[in-house]
């Protein structure tokens, strides 16, 4: 649940934000709510620059760092959900013993998560350092933002 209210939020901001930079603003929406760690820093490595914004790096870069930041967002969110979900379990547990195993169960899944977090994030920065091409440097406006600007 907390991943899909994480996601809504920012597909509303993707909404918002694709208009005003006149972006496909349903499709970028749809895919940043169904598939937002994959999806919004494609979003964000490929949308149109305002005047006097500036993305340097290249897309690669772009895409990995803006997915190790999104993916550490995203299981932040997951992480507080689920150990909200376990003080429920634990709060519920009738005896001693099943207490026990709640937070043994619960310390093994924040592990996992742990995991799950770390070496995804790892990846995607390594790899973005090594395709990081400093000497690629976009100025906005860019897109049909430059065009517009153009035809004013």
């Amino acid at each position: 649940m907390w991943y899909w209210l994480l996601y809504l939020v920012l597909a509303l901001w993707v909404l918002y934000d694709a208009s005003q930079r006149k972006n496909h603003k349903i499709w970028w929406p749809v895919a940043v709510f169904l598939i937002g760690p994959l999806s919004l820093p494609v979003y964000f490595a490929k949308r149109n620059l305002k005047a006097g914004e500036v993305r340097e790096g290249g897309t690669g870069w772009n895409i990995l760092k803006n997915f190790a930041l999104l993916w550490t967002l995203t299981m932040l969110v997951i992480t507080i959900g689920g150990m909200a979900g376990a003080g429920e379990v634990v709060s519920n547990a009738t005896s001693d013993a099943e207490k026990a195993g709640a937070v043994i169960g619960a310390g093994i899944g924040m592990a996992m998560l742990g995991a799950l977090w770390f070496f995804p994030m790892l990846f995607a920065l390594i790899l973005g350092f090594f395709l990081k091409k400093s000497s690629v440097v976009e100025k906005g406006p860019t897109g049909k933002l430059a065009s517009q600007e153009v035809t004013v």
